[in-house]
């Protein structure tokens, strides 16, 4: 039923422009139909004039709950595209050697003991502990650290993950252009361009 769940080949960023372009059409078309019915009513020589007065109020308030219901669906899509890509952010990545469901729940568990412990440190004591990590080979360890760093904008210690693991990089990459998206072409704009175009006002 989202639109949004649909990122195709343009991935998230893709999804987003999308979700856009989908919102754009249907204001369009619920503009157009409101037209085409006031058109309808002025055109009847059968109603009178307080007859085409009601049914004109009641096309407008109809054309107006109508566009509601698209920019609440516009924002629910949105809101659903990076909801995605921060699931993304924070997926685990399990090491190769890792391949049953226990031993991958196995890693959760190191991952949620190491994430307790590294909360709150300080960026300089984080970036020790996952250089550490890295090291001896503690993945969960490593991962706990970086997406703390990753929580509370710890950049210094978060490029550095990356530098070590393409994947990350990349992921990353694609949440920066996603939010890039946002700003430029998604909610925002849309959202201010739906506040002033509502046809039934």
């Amino acid at each position: 039923m989202i639109r949004a769940m649909s990122e195709g080949t343009n991935g998230p960023a893709g999804a987003l422009l999308e979700v856009g372009e989908a919102t754009a059409r249907d204001v369009a078309a619920n503009r157009q139909d409101l037209l085409e019915t006031l058109a309808r009513i002025q055109r009847d020589e059968d109603l009178s004039e307080s007859a085409k007065g009601r049914l004109t109020e009641e096309a407008r308030s109809k054309a107006s709950s109508r566009h509601a219901e698209i920019v609440d669906r516009h924002e629910r899509d949105v809101a659903c595209v990076l909801e995605n890509n921060e699931r993304r952010l924070f997926k685990l990545a399990f090491p190769e050697s890792i391949s049953t469901p226990s031993e991958m729940q196995q890693f959760r568990n190191s991952y949620r003991d190491a994430s307790f412990k590294v909360l709150n440190l300080d960026e300089d004591t984080l970036g020790r502990v996952m250089t550490r990590a890295s090291r001896v080979g503690d993945g969960a360890l490593e991962q706990a650290c970086y997406h703390e760093a990753v929580e509370r904008g710890l950049f210094s210690v978060a490029n550095e993950y990356r530098e070590r693991h393409p994947d990350a990089a990349e992921v990353w990459r694609i949440y920066e252009q996603t939010r890039l998206s946002e700003d430029a072409h998604g909610a925002t704009l849309t959202r201010a361009l739906l506040s002033t175009s509502n046809p039934g006002a």
